[in-house]
C-alpha cells in the first residue's frame, strides 16, 4: 500500500489501519509493506500510530467496537511469533507491539479475558528496507512493516519488489499518479484511494507472481473457475479444411434427426 503526498491522509490512515489489523491481519489481502512518501512520512505515521496504540482487541462476540480477535489457531500464533523474530533480526525497528497478549501483558484497550484465546498485540516495524527478509515475506497476523519512499518511481519499484502480487493500493489525488500506479503495478487487484482488503464481489479476485491459485473466482469469471473452454469445429463442406474455412457455397445433405429429445 502506497501513500503519496497528495493523498487524503485521514483516508489513507484508515485504509492502512484496517488493511493491517482488521481480522488480526490474517487475510490473504492484509497489508504487508506500508510504503510512505518521505514528504508525508512523519505526519502520516503520527496519525497512524495514534490509531494503532488505541486499538481495541478482544472477543467481538461479547464486546462492541472490537477491531480484531484471536489468532485462528495455535499454529498460526507460533508462525506469527516466528515472523516477529524475523522482523527484528532483519534490523527493522519495532515501534509498537509486545507479542502475545496475556492478562499481565495487554494493551490498554484490550477487552475481556486474555486466557480465553491466543490474542496478539498490534505490531508496527519501521525503517524497513528492500534488502530485509521481512520486506519479502508474508506475515499472517497483526503486523505492518513500514517503508519510506523517495518519490513515486521509488514507491512503485518498492511495491513491485515483493515476490507476491495479490492486492495493492495507492492513496493519491494526483490522477496521473493513479494512472501510472494502476498500469505499472504487478498485482491481480488494485485499489485507488481504497484499502487492500474488502474485495469487490463483481470483480475478478486473484493474484500474480507468488499469489493466487490460478483462477479469478468472483463475478462472472467464477464460471471459468469451474469450467473450461471447448473449441468445436463442425465441418459441413464434405472436404478437408486446412486453415481458413472455405467460403464457397456448399450443398449440405442433412440427415433426418429427431430434435424433440433435446427439449
Amino acid at each position: 500500500l502506497v501513500v503519496m503526498p497528495s493523498a487524503n491522509l485521514d483516508n489513507a490512515v484508515e485504509g492502512a489501519y484496517w488493511a493491517g489489523f482488521g481480522t488480526a491481519g490474517q487475510r490473504c489481502t492484509s497489508l504487508g509493506n506500508l510504503i510512505i512518501h518521505e514528504d508525508v512520512y512523519d505526519e502520516f505515521m503520527s496519525r497512524f500510530m495514534a490509531k494503532v496504540e488505541s486499538t481495541r482487541v478482544g472477543d467481538s462476540m461479547r464486546h462492541d467496537d472490537i477491531l480484531y480477535g484471536p489468532m485462528l489457531s495455535e499454529k498460526y500464533a507460533r508462525d506469527f511469533l516466528s515472523d516477529l523474530e524475523m522482523c527484528e533480526s532483519s534490523g527493522a525497528i519495532k515501534l509498537w507491539g509486545e507479542g502475545i497478549i496475556t492478562n499481565e501483558n495487554k494493551p490498554i484497550n484490550f477487552v475481556g479475558d486474555a486466557s480465553e484465546g491466543v490474542y496478539m498485540w498490534p505490531h508496527v516495524y519501521a525503517d524497513v528496507t528492500e534488502d530485509m527478509e521481512c520486506f519479502h515475506e508474508e506475515i499472517f497476523g497483526p503486523a505492518v512493516t513500514v517503508v519510506k519512499a523517495r518519490d513515486f518511481d521509488h514507491a512503485l519499484h518498492l511495491a513491485n519488489a515483493s515476490p507476491y502480487g495479490l492486492s495493492s493500493a495507492c492513496y493519491t489525488n494526483d490522477r496521473l499518479e493513479a494512472y501510472r500506479f494502476k498500469t505499472g503495478i504487478k498485482a491481480g487487484m488494485t485499489g485507488i484511494n481504497n484499502s487492500t482488503t474488502g474485495a469487490e464481489a463483481h470483480l475478478p479476485f486473484g493474484g500474480v507472481k507468488g499469489s493466487g491459485n490460478g483462477t479469478r473466482e468472483s463475478g462472472i469469471w467464477v464460471i471459468e473457475a469451474y469450467s473450461y473452454w471447448h473449441a468445436v469445429n463442425d465441418e459441413l463442406s464434405g472436404k478437408l479444411q486446412l486453415a481458413q474455412m472455405d467460403v464457397d457455397e456448399v450443398h449440405i445433405e442433412e440427415a433426418d434427426a429427431d430434435y424433440a429429445g433435446l427439449a
